[in-house]
């Protein structure tokens, strides 16, 4: 992407123009997992890997854009990369303190970027699916973004359902819901995140 284009979305990201940020944040998510993953404690890999502290970094990202100031795109990819890394200070610090639940520990270390990749395809098949309307790395970095723009209940229920594979019961368990509420949240989420799925590979395709 062009600096001049780079420095338009800047501009309407910070006018309040989500689809600029989340196009924005797909464009440096590539530098911005290499920064977070060359961070990590290596004894650390087994509660969470770069897309985890991203995921919960662009939702901070969309809160405290709007009304910045940024003097080029340098500046803004700093920025960036300074909510991710201190998310991931956050994060570390929380298994220290023992805060989060050693259960929580990954099965599946490694193929964290198959589990989103599978969950964007299955969003937006048969209609327009990621790897046909911009290329598969991009594709994991577009569910992440749009899980971003979801609400906190909504991204968490479908980080532990559908990405860590917990069942109703335990999600329910916890986030302190019902069951009842936990599928609510299941169906408006994935409503929510397929429609932006769709709008922002829609938005890509066409830059």
């Amino acid at each position: 992407m062009k600096e001049a284009r780079r420095v338009y979305l800047i501009k309407r990201a910070c006018d309040g123009d989500n689809d600029a940020l989340q196009t924005l944040l797909i464009y440096y998510h590539a530098p911005l997992k290499a920064a977070v993953g060359g961070r990590i404690e290596p004894r650390l890999h087994r509660y969470f890997e770069p897309e985890d502290v991203l995921q919960e970094a662009y939702a901070s990202a969309f809160r405290a854009v709007r009304g910045a100031r940024f003097d080029g795109p340098a500046a803004f990819y700093k920025w960036l990369e300074t909510i991710a890394l201190n998310q991931l200070k956050d994060d570390q610090k929380a298994v220290h303190r023992q805060k989060r639940d050693p259960a929580r520990q990954r099965s599946n270390v490694g193929h964290a970027g198959t589990s989103v990749l599978d969950l964007a395809e299955r969003l937006t098949a048969p209609d327009s699916t990621p790897s046909r309307k911009v290329a598969r790395k991009e594709a994991v970095a577009a569910l992440l973004t749009s899980l971003a723009r979801l609400t906190d209940d909504q991204r968490s229920v479908i980080r532990l359902r559908f990405l860590e594979g917990h069942s109703v019961t335990d999600v329910a368990a916890r986030l302190g819901k019902t069951e009842p509420a936990i599928h609510m949240l299941c169906h408006r989420g994935l409503k929510a995140l397929r429609e932006l799925m769709v709008s922002i590979t829609g938005y890509l395709s066409n830059l």
